[in-house]
């Protein structure tokens, strides 16, 4: 029971870091907000597809997921930008705060597409 407290806290601990950094690195970067979610959407591209290929997995994907991962990446490219974007006007500060009220958004639009309470 403790050991697994322990690594939850430092797992929680290295989520902040994470967060943290990835605010003060798009602060540092000086390419502006658009560009740079381009850059590291691809990148996961990349990452997934050498996976992909190390796994011997399929790239096959019916319409109906194609649909959903196309959705899916216009929510999180455009979560990224407007993250990149706060950095820019503003400051890390204020962008990791407006970042942690992600889980709040979520618990109020989550029963709306779920249909449940």
């Amino acid at each position: 029971m403790l050991e697994s407290r322990l690594k939850n806290y430092l797992l929680l601990h290295l989520i902040v870091f994470i967060w943290g950094f990835t605010a003060i690195l798009g602060a540092l970067i000086t390419i502006d907000a658009i560009p740079l979610v381009f850059f590291r959407m691809g990148l996961a591209v990349l990452f997934i597809a050498i996976y992909f290929l190390f796994k011997k997995k399929s790239f096959y994907v019916d319409k109906k997921g194609l649909i959903k991962f196309l959705f899916s990446g216009i929510i999180i490219a455009s979560h990224w930008i407007f993250f990149f974007k706060a950095i820019k006007v503003s400051n890390v500060s204020v962008a990791l705060v407006t970042m942690s009220t992600g889980a709040f958004f979520t618990s109020l639009i989550e029963p709306l597409f779920l249909k449940e309470k």
